[in-house]
């Protein structure tokens, strides 16, 4: 507060760059506002989308998670919505993927904890990236709007 009295400059400066974050700057999801965010060009990448069935049925609350091509390493995830539909998102909202191979894993919490956490329902039987028999190659300029996957119980 003693601060504030001793410069009203400063107090002036700090309203001023408060002020400057704006709603419409958070808002603003053109290429170049996304360049400018990530300090350089981005890179290319391709929609993704599908649906997720278990014992044949749209499965609710799967969480895909997406591996580099050796399962070493998570590079991101998905969630399944209502129908057991799920989009890959990298930029923004279900713009999809950057072209490569990946390996996925799968697992089933339809009621999640406010933790994010909660009881498997697959019993983790899809969580091994390693081993994972799910592969996904996504190709330059090809998008793929219907991959699905059949998990059982």
């Amino acid at each position: 507060m003693v601060i504030w009295r001793r410069s009203p400059v400063l107090f002036l400066l700090a309203f001023a760059l408060l002020a400057g974050c704006s709603d419409k700057a958070k808002e603003d999801v053109s290429k170049e506002r996304l360049e400018q965010l990530a300090g350089g060009s981005l890179q290319e990448v391709v929609p993704v989308s599908g649906k997720v069935l278990i014992d044949g049925a749209p499965a609710e609350g799967v969480n895909i998670y997406l591996y580099d091509e050796a399962g070493a390493t998570q590079l991101k995830n998905a969630r399944t919505d209502k129908e057991g539909k799920y989009c890959w998102s990298t930029y923004t909202l279900c713009d999809g993927l950057e072209p490569g191979s990946y390996k996925l894993t799968f697992v089933h919490i339809p009621k999640p904890k406010k933790n994010g956490t909660g009881e498997d329902l697959l019993k983790r039987k899809y969580r091994n990236a390693r081993q994972s028999e799910f592969k996904l190659t996504v190709q330059k300029g090809t998008p793929q709007t219907d991959v699905n996957y059949e998990l059982k119980k």
